[in-house]
């Protein structure tokens, strides 16, 4: 697999990129980890109200913890440097092969939750029963397709050993089998990637919130769109699985994984932590509803007017919880931001 060069072959030099794909994970993870904690803070001390959102996001954080380990092991290896310049180049490129295989698992697994997370909370948002259907269908073609790509990649070689040691007796997958199924994969995750995106724009589209503010809501979840294109670029450098100069050859599939998982985490993440950073927010109501009396100003997830107390917590109605505001049943109100 690593075999040396022939004679018309310049020998490349000794050039790594360990250093950038590790730089890259670790600020990425970090970045996560501050808006996780910080989400988890506002769910939990500023509106009390956690949701299966955040247990998603989560989840799909230690999933991208879980992959900057296999990375770092990689990179122990000699990811990120040509083969001719590792000790025992064959045998330490099926241990990359090996650890890689892992971090696949762990990558795709990141990707699924952080598209729960987003589905979840989407439904904070409009939580009717059309939005419910046709985010159930999204995540059950998400899941068949990323539990496909999962398998595959288990059952790559039976035993799956002989994918990294050739001695052991058994059948692997042709690479285009595998590359098959990780496309179809890619392609669900572009598509669930834009309808997840511009879902929000088209829900907000007629609440009644600052013009400003729903377009802060709409630009942070377009973040998201880092990741569609990082997903799309990683099906063109899928080839460097099986270059002979495998640990060079994947830097580009790797950078672009990477910062698939880790945009996607924080993307999710950042129009939750919106609540940190508002100042008083007024509700107007504009249409009287609810026992016809006006309710007053909003302060730490409750309102008074006079008779009886809303809990932000406990409330069960519609919600737009981008602002960190939950309107009483069939009050429609007018969120202002300060």
């Amino acid at each position: 697999m690593a075999s040396s060069p022939n004679q018309d072959t310049p020998i490349p030099t000794d050039h790594r990129t360990t250093a950038g794909l590790l730089a890259e994970y670790y600020t990425l993870t970090v970045i996560a980890l501050s808006l996780v904690l910080l989400r988890a803070w506002v769910c939990l001390r500023l509106t009390r109200n956690w949701g299966w959102d955040d247990t998603c996001i989560v989840i799909a954080w230690i999933a991208l913890l879980a992959g900057l380990i296999t990375i770092q092991l990689e990179a122990n290896l000699g990811l990120g440097r040509h083969a001719i310049y590792l000790p025992d180049p064959e045998h330490t490129v099926l241990q990359i092969l090996k650890v890689n295989t892992i971090y696949q698992i762990f990558n795709v697994i990141c990707a699924l939750v952080t598209k729960y997370s987003i589905s979840f909370y989407i439904l904070r948002i409009r939580n009717s029963r059309d939005v419910r259907w046709i985010l159930a269908w999204l995540m059950l073609f998400m899941t068949l397709a990323t539990t496909g790509a999962a398998v595959i990649l288990a059952v790559s070689c039976i035993p799956l050993e002989k994918q990294w040691n050739k001695d052991v007796p058994g059948t692997c997958l042709f690479p285009k089998t595998a590359y098959s199924v990780a496309y179809v994969q890619s392609g669900f995750t572009i598509v669930i990637d834009l309808c997840l995106t511009s879902a929000p724009v088209i829900i907000l589209w007629d609440v009644k919130i600052n013009r400003g503010r729903k377009t802060l809501i709409c630009g942070l979840m377009s973040l998201g769109l880092v990741a569609t294109v990082s997903n799309a670029l990683r099906n063109c450098y899928q080839g460097g699985l099986t270059a002979p100069d495998m640990p060079y050859a994947i830097t580009n599939v790797a950078i672009v994984s990477i910062l698939e998982v880790g945009t996607g985490v924080i993307a999710a993440c950042i129009p939750a932590c919106v609540p940190a950073f508002r100042c008083r927010q007024k509700a107007e109501p504009v249409a009287n509803s609810y026992r016809d009396k006006k309710i007053s100003v909003i302060r730490g997830g409750r309102w008074d007017e006079g008779s009886g107390n809303w809990s932000l917590g406990n409330a069960m109605s519609d919600s737009i919880a981008l602002c960190g505001v939950k309107s009483p049943g069939r009050v429609v109100t007018k969120v202002t931001a300060c």
